[in-house]
């Protein structure tokens, strides 16, 4: 079960707080989570795959080896999983929503599957072609006449 927007809440130092540990008096030292891994602030350009083939355009704000933070505006409802593309990457990635806050979602990164490479089709080479004479298509007349 995904938590939500008031459930966690990030210190400038992207430490995990979940507001419900939060006592009376505002205390939240005690409440804070270290992340399992380091983050990499980024402004990738990625696309959301849902299962129904549908693409929604969003951007990776940040990223680690278990999750990712998504920019993504608030009016597109989300599955539990999707698929994830990072445009220009060769690698895509089945993530579950772990949070949505806004305009931003968390995910956590389930798997990574690369991509073939992209087939480049050549153009067959022309071998000691002459080139067409363009002189001789059409020729301009002149608007006043000779008549």
């Amino acid at each position: 079960m995904p938590l939500h927007e008031q459930d966690v809440v990030e210190d400038s130092e992207s430490r995990a707080l979940l507001a419900r540990d939060v006592d009376a008096q505002g205390s939240t030292e005690a409440a804070f989570v270290e992340r399992r891994e380091p983050r990499s602030e980024t402004n990738w350009i990625a696309l959301i795959r849902l299962l129904d083939g549908t693409e929604i355009s969003c951007n990776v704000k940040d990223i680690s080896k278990s999750g990712a933070r998504l920019g993504v505006p608030s009016r597109y409802e989300l599955p539990e999983t999707f698929m994830l593309k990072v445009v220009g990457r060769n690698f895509v990635c089945l993530v579950k929503l772990a949070w949505r806050r806004g305009n931003y979602v968390g995910v956590r990164i389930e798997r990574v599957g690369k991509l073939p490479d992209p087939v480049r089709v050549e153009e067959p080479a022309v071998a000691n072609s002459t080139a067409p004479e363009y002189k001789a298509i059409g020729s301009r007349r002149s608007r006043v006449s000779s008549f």
